[in-house]
Parts: C-alpha cells; sequence; structure tokens
C-alpha cells in the first residue's frame, strides 16, 4: 500500500513538473543580446519548454548569459525600419548546475523578427 502511494506521488511530480519548476522569465537578459525584451520572453519560453525534455528531472531554469556571434547582416532599413538582415547570439541556460548552450539565429522580415535554436542533442 505505502510503495503504491510513492510511485503515484512520484508520477504526479514528473507528469507534473512544469507546474513546479522554476522559470526565471524576467527581461531583459544577462549579456549583449540584442533582441528586444519581448523577443527575448518568447525564446526563453520556447528555450524552457525544449530544455526540460532534456532535463526532465530539473526544476530551475534560468538564462545566465547572452553573446553576439554573428552581429547583424545584410540589414536591410525601408523608412527608418529593419525589413532584411540577421544576427546569431549565443545563450547560457543553466538547468540544475548544468551548462547548456544555445547558438540562435534572428531573421528580420519586415513585420516581424523570427528565430532557429541550435538545440543540443
Amino acid at each position: 500500500m505505502i510503495k503504491n502511494i510513492f510511485i503515484s506521488i512520484l508520477f504526479i511530480i514528473f507528469t507534473y513538473q512544469g507546474a513546479f519548476a522554476q522559470y526565471n522569465m524576467s527581461t531583459p537578459l544577462e549579456g549583449e543580446s540584442i533582441a528586444n525584451d519581448t523577443l527575448q520572453f518568447i525564446v526563453v519560453k520556447d528555450i524552457y519548454k525544449q530544455i526540460q525534455t532534456k532535463y526532465p528531472a530539473c526544476f530551475d531554469y534560468k538564462v545566465t548569459d547572452t553573446q553576439i556571434i554573428h552581429y547583424p547582416y545584410d540589414v536591410k532599413k525601408k523608412k527608418g525600419e529593419y525589413v532584411k538582415g540577421y544576427w546569431k547570439e549565443l545563450w547560457t541556460i543553466n538547468c540544475c548546475n548544468n551548462k547548456v548552450q544555445i547558438p540562435i539565429t534572428f531573421f528580420i522580415h519586415k513585420n516581424k523578427t523570427t528565430y532557429n535554436m541550435e538545440l543540443p542533442k
């Protein structure tokens, strides 16, 4: 009986770990990221979701550094607004004392900026 209760509790904890996880979602992020606060928040949320599959027992995530590894390139402006270009950053995430580095390429489009993450395998 106690064994069944213990197994049930473990199942609940691992099934609903997202509800207990400690996500640091504050922006601006540490380091030199040139993404605006809104874009940083969107990317951080996506990173944490992806990282959680790699470290399922971890309940503590934080971006500890951002570095520009490829400054904006092929940038075009029209009427003072960026309409084309890209840049690349390297974000370091602390996942329960594991440092994970994720290269992210940001693509400037006429009406928005998109990104592509290179998650570790």
